[in-house]
């Protein structure tokens, strides 16, 4: 196969294709990027993030949850390439990053060396988060809505040796704004379910040429959530394989995975150690230079993931649909 099927998931998941012209190095010189308005909406039946607002017993039915949002900064990203085109500089979230179900906003650098690979390493400020409950097991009250960041740092190593080998390592802190679990329990109680804490993620993919422009992008990774809370600290092994279909002027991306995790000690208000199961899909349609607009594209995302647990008040599922709009430059 030609050096250019490798040429990194990025290309083959975003929605600008890779232009014909030769470069001296792998990225054209100069400032480059794309900017992207996302918009959608989102349906979770969590127990334990989302669900009613308040409960009447910890085996309440969880309620479906349904909200619309709006991200002006989900899928851009901004960056330069230095006289060479080997090293870059990048701000933002990559599309390839969201066709696989893990947005990020990172800062860093990549390097590209010939016959050897591409190096990036990026700083996670924590721009994206997500709400989840302060006390989820609170019975009786209102419970409050808290924000929920991930900071951390990201190393990623792809094209290994000029194969579609990929490595990736990250490490980072899981921070809520307002931690307050099992406030109506015992002080032992509250420390085992702490859920602040340290992320560390490994994993490994290969990405195959099947055709021309048709790839298929196999990963296994490990997640080590230690958490404050021994209760909700977790191992969790996953599986994930990601279809990848260009076009002329698009590129569809369908991407599955199945994920189990354990957990490291019993649930202090359950009494069962707790372990999950859970599968998920993601498509991603994007079609470039809409009306022959130069650089004007669209996408459009669905995703479903459904967790199945024994223990009753962690199961969920949960659904998003988004469009977006965007500019590539």
């Amino acid at each position: 196969m030609k050096r250019r099927h490798y040429t990194g998931l990025m290309l083959l998941l975003s929605s600008s294709m890779v232009s014909g012209a030769e470069t001296k190095g792998k990225w054209e010189e100069g400032f480059s990027g794309t900017a992207m308005l996302l918009f959608g909406v989102s349906q979770s039946d969590s127990q334990a993030d989302s669900g009613s607002d308040k409960l009447d017993s910890l085996d309440d039915k969880a309620e479906t949850k349904t909200e619309a949002f709006i991200f002006p900064i989900a899928a851009s990203q901004f960056n330069y390439t230095f006289k060479g085109g080997n090293n870059q500089l990048f701000l933002g979230t990559s599309n390839a990053d969201i066709a696989l179900g893990k947005p990020h906003f990172a800062i860093g650098y990549a390097k590209h060396v010939q016959q050897i690979g591409t190096f990036k390493i990026s700083y996670i400020p924590g721009l994206l988060s997500s709400t989840t409950w302060e006390d989820p097991f609170l019975v009786g009250s209102k419970r409050q809505e808290t924000d929920q960041r991930i900071v951390g740092g990201r190393f990623q190593y792809q094209e290994i040796l000029g194969t579609g080998l990929g490595l990736e390592v990250a490490v980072g802190q899981r921070k809520l704004e307002d931690e307050l679990s099992a406030s109506q329990y015992n002080r032992d109680i509250q420390s085992q379910l702490d859920r602040d804490g340290y992320i560390y993620y490994t994993e490994l993919s290969y990405l195959t040429p099947l055709t021309e422009k048709l790839f298929l992008r196999s990963s296994l990774g490990y997640l080590k959530q230690d958490a404050k809370g021994d209760a909700v600290s977790s191992d969790t092994y996953t599986g994930q394989l990601a279809v990848v279909q260009q076009f002329d002027s698009a590129t569809l991306t369908a991407s599955f995975k199945y994920q189990y995790a354990k957990f490291s000690d019993k649930h202090p208000i359950f009494m069962e150690t707790r372990e999950d199961d859970i599968v998920g899909v993601i498509v991603t349609y994007s079609y470039d230079n809409i009306f022959d607009w130069h650089g004007v594209g669209v996408s459009i995302m669905g995703g479903y993931t459904e967790k199945v647990s024994n223990l009753d008040f962690y199961q969920s599922s949960n659904l998003i649909l988004a469009s977006g709009i965007r500019y590539v430059f």
